[in-house]
């Protein structure tokens, strides 16, 4: 079955659908730099080798950019907000999109289609079974859609468009849980998950939407997700022919019905018309009938450490495949291999801390063991708010039984305070603007946050540092052969534009996560067509 695949990223989603069946036809990303890792490891194309050797791609083609293609260099450091007036272009009516990699904005990318519409008959007839991405939806409303001032409130709509232009099977579309949250435009309410999903609609889709957590699938991490899967109607139909009595199909098509009803007045058709089914509400909905079958729970999630407890020590350089961990073993087996076979695991090296960071991180690892609210009353004494004396009194005793870092005659040494005073004098030598930070626990899945790597740290009194890329990598479910290209970090005005490793890794839909959902609608092709 063939996929398309928008707003690409680094390739996380392509991952996990081409191990459940999958064939990418092409992929459209914005990012330069996301695109050199989907590029190299989906497409096994290195731009970087291409572009010190003054070549050109051949699989990775700029919708427009302001250099020339022999200029992969400059390409692969543009900012991708600049290229829509550029003057160079990769693509012709003659080009061929099969498992190619299409760099850059997919409103100018629909431009394209527009301006060749043989190119976009060819595509259609070629029945695509799913089109997935991602794109920002939080304040998307089709009221507000015309708005100019902000392009990301468009985007859900051009991935619409698309859709609706293409007509695949299938569409998917993943988007962090924020989604699901109210905004308020014009001093009225609205649902961004209901907009995109009456966009879908629009376009001739049936959807069926989810809240799911990376979590109950085998992925290492506390990651909640929204989930749309819309099926084309005459598809939908079919599924409901082969599942009539099923509430969550009936309920999709009740929805779609109003909305074609409605098409002159959908302010009119609010989210109590429509549902989306949380996996924490409703468990025993995600059975592998209609949603996907969770795998994990409570007793038996993955945890931290079952994550990166064998990559702890960074002063090793790890072989590849050569460890006891199982989940590792699993996620390294679970997906085809990559460019060619190293023999060492990349991307993981550790970034250099001073020893008032390091001072910190200790304090964040053992502030986080804290119970009965004494790790608010840390995290206020770190931050300079008054502790009254009795908390002060709790919050000696617990530090008593710890060793923080300090530094002595220019040397840093890990002992236990002597005494609050001790404690406070630390503090003060270690200030911090940053409320985000914490270390990671040991035995649970990791946080979400995984985009600024300086917001966790190591859970290891021995490594009182940030993570570095594959741990993170670890957590989203991504093989040990992946390879993360480009800069590993950025800062300032960059950050604007600029997709580094960490950015890369954390916006990535884990592939493990992709995986499942995409056996999913593979089962429900399969049993109508």
């Amino acid at each position: 079955m063939t996929h398309i695949e928008l707003f690409a990223g680094c390739g996380g989603m392509s991952l996990g659908l081409e191990a459940a069946g999958f064939e990418l036809f092409f992929a459209n990303e914005l990012s330069p730099m996301a695109g050199e890792t989907f590029a190299y490891n989906i497409l096994k194309e290195d731009l970087h080798s291409l572009s010190k050797q003054k070549k050109t791609a051949s699989r990775s083609l700029w919708i427009k950019s302001n250099y020339i293609s022999e200029d992969l260099e400059n390409r692969l450091r543009e900012n991708p907000f600049s290229t829509s007036k550029g003057k160079f272009s990769d693509l012709n009516k003659n080009t061929s999109l099969e498992e190619k990699l299409l760099i850059g904005n997919i409103d100018d990318l629909l431009d394209f289609f527009s301006q060749n519409p043989k190119i976009v008959k060819e595509l259609k007839a070629k029945n695509i079974d799913l089109i997935s991405g991602g794109p920002p939806c939080q304040s998307f409303s089709l009221a507000g859609r015309r708005e100019k001032n902000n392009d990301k409130n468009l985007l859900p709509l051009s991935f619409a468009k698309f859709a609706g232009m293409v007509q695949p099977k299938t569409v998917l579309l993943e988007n962090v849980k924020g989604i699901t949250s109210p905004f308020t435009e014009n001093k009225k309410k609205y649902y961004a998950w209901l907009e995109v999903s009456k966009a879908f609609v629009l376009e001739g889709f049936i959807p069926v939407c989810m809240m799911l957590n990376s979590k109950y699938f085998g992925v290492p991490q506390n990651r909640p997700r929204f989930i749309l899967q819309a099926y084309r109607k005459d598809i939908f139909n079919k599924l409901i022919k082969f599942y009539p009595n099923n509430e969550i199909l009936l309920t999709s098509k009740k929805f779609y019905d109003l909305v074609i009803e409605n098409k002159e007045n959908l302010e009119n058709i609010s989210e109590k018309e429509f549902k989306y089914y949380d996996i924490e509400n409703h468990p025993n909905l995600f059975d592998g009938v209609i949603l996907p079958k969770i795998s994990h729970s409570n007793n038996n999630f993955i945890n931290t450490s079952d994550a990166i407890e064998d990559l702890k020590n960074t002063f090793i350089k790890y072989k590849l495949n050569n460890t006891e961990n199982k989940y590792v073993n699993f996620i390294n087996n679970a997906f085809s291999k990559g460019v060619d076979n190293p023999i060492y695991i990349k991307n993981h090296e550790v970034r250099k801390h001073n020893f008032m960071v390091k001072s910190r991180f200790r304090f964040y690892q053992v502030i986080e063991q804290f119970q009965n609210g004494l790790k608010k009353g840390a995290t206020d004494l770190l931050t300079g708010k008054d502790i009254p004396k009795e908390l002060l009194n709790k919050l000696t005793a617990e530090f008593s039984k710890h060793k923080l870092l300090f530094i002595e005659n220019g040397k840093e040494i890990s002992k236990v305070p002597a005494n609050i005073e001790t404690i406070e004098t630390l503090i003060k030598s270690i200030p911090t603007r940053k409320h985000s930070q914490r270390a990671l626990r040991r035995s649970e899945p990791a946080p979400a946050q995984l985009t600024i790597p300086d917001d966790l740290c190591h859970y290891d009194q021995s490594e009182p540092r940030t993570l570095t890329v594959r741990e993170m990598a670890r957590f989203q479910s991504f093989p040990d052969w992946y390879e993360f290209r480009s800069k590993t970090t950025t800062g300032g005005d960059m950050r604007k534009f600029e997709v580094p490793q960490y950015t890369q890794v954390g916006n990535a839909v884990p592939p493990l996560l992709a995986k499942v959902i995409g056996e999913t609608i593979q089962k429900h092709l399969k049993e109508i067509l």
